[in-house]
């Protein structure tokens, strides 16, 4: 019921045309960056296996969090605004099947994002990389269900804003500006300068980035030394993080469908 409401959906179509395009495309265009000096690594290591993953993985981390967040939101508020929800209820679909019809359908948009960042990993590492081992191919296998769980996580965050506001615009600026302006200001402005502990990163939109972080930065070994915590958090600890923040944003939305007026 949910691909037959959403498939001829203009944003949905656009949304998932620019990740399967953009997801490759971003990353080959490091193919025009000039090699830089030493000890800079060269931009070969964009390509190959093991570190496509990483870089290809960053890559999506921002398309997801666009695109995907963007669905996770216009999927909820186009109910509200087209009045689909009322007209579920009302003919027979009762409440709990249209939330678990939701959730299912974001989690194949997330098992389709997955699957398409695994394949592209994989045709570029094999055309770009000179001695290719089993060992070396899937040395960050753990990487997808790090990325489906992140893709997951930023559609449970859209979700929630979309059943708390309804309305898609101010949605979508409630979306962008806690996670550009205010979680920003909340971690380096307010946490850090009162209490200077590694639980400033337990916040969702990190968590969720920290599943696939940005590859190694050089200035992350002078943040250690200076205040005594990493600045990314572990894989394990991101996946712990993230866990809870979208069973929390579920059992908000579920609680909204409940409640919700039709």
């Amino acid at each position: 019921m949910e691909w037959q409401k959403w498939s001829k959906h203009t944003v949905f179509r656009l949304c998932m045309a620019a990740y399967v395009v953009m997801l490759p495309a971003i990353l080959l265009a490091g193919k025009k960056l000039p090699d830089m000096p030493p000890p800079i690594v060269s931009t070969k290591v964009l390509f190959m296996f093991p570190t496509v993953w990483e870089y290809l993985g960053f890559v999506g981390n921002w398309l997801t969090y666009f695109l995907f967040g963007l669905l996770g939101v216009i999927l909820i508020t186009s109910e509200f605004s087209y009045k689909t929800f009322r007209q579920n209820v009302i003919t027979g679909l009762d409440r709990s099947q249209f939330f678990y019809s939701k959730i299912a359908f974001y989690f194949a948009i997330c098992l389709f994002g997955t699957l398409y960042y695994a394949l592209v990993a994989l045709i570029i590492g094999y055309f770009n990389t000179e001695s290719i081992y089993w060992q070396k191919v899937w040395q960050h296998l753990d990487y997808l269900p790090r990325y489906l769980m992140m893709c997951f996580g930023y559609m449970s965050l859209g979700m929630v804003f979309g059943f708390l506001i309804k309305r898609t615009a101010l949605a979508l600026i409630g979306y962008l500006g806690y996670s550009f302006f205010l979680e920003p200001v909340l971690r380096w402005a307010v946490h850090r300068n009162i209490w200077q502990h590694q639980s400033m990163h337990y916040y969702p939109v990190n968590g969720f980035e920290d599943l696939v972080p940005a590859p190694f930065i050089g200035f992350a070994d002078d943040f250690l030394k200076q205040f005594g915590f990493s600045l990314f958090l572990t894989p394990w600890q991101a996946v712990t993080v993230s866990t809870c923040y979208i069973s929390l944003f579920l059992w908000i939305s579920w609680r909204i469908v409940r409640k919700s007026d039709i």
